[in-house]
């Protein structure tokens, strides 16, 4: 019985090969000009939202000093949810241009 059952490994390889055929024949690989053209991108919106979230720190630092506790929650809840939106959009424009990139291959 134990001599035809697969290892999980076995099993493993076996989807990994499928798994790379179908990406071949798909063509779905990405060129070194491709590969280039993401990290760059998401080295650009990486930044991007860090830039963001700087800014968000430091408005909510100067937001705590002007405004009793109170007051200060609710603006801060304010720029935690367009921070958020930004940074959602952000996601959304990065995605978009992924996809463009991995098409245009």
């Amino acid at each position: 019985m134990a001599e035809w059952m697969k290892s999980a490994l076995e099993l493993a390889l076996e989807r990994t090969d499928h798994v790379r055929k179908v990406i071949q024949e798909e063509g779905l690989t990405l060129t070194d000009a491709q590969r280039e053209q993401l990290a760059e991108l998401e080295r650009e919106y990486s930044a991007k939202i860090a830039e963001k979230d700087v800014m968000l720190q430091t408005e909510l630092r100067q937001l705590f000093m002007r405004y009793p506790p109170p007051e200060a929650l609710a603006h801060a809840e304010e720029l935690r949810q367009r921070f958020l939106d930004e940074k959602r959009k952000l996601t959304d424009e990065k995605e978009e241009k992924t996809a463009r990139i991995r098409r245009a291959g």
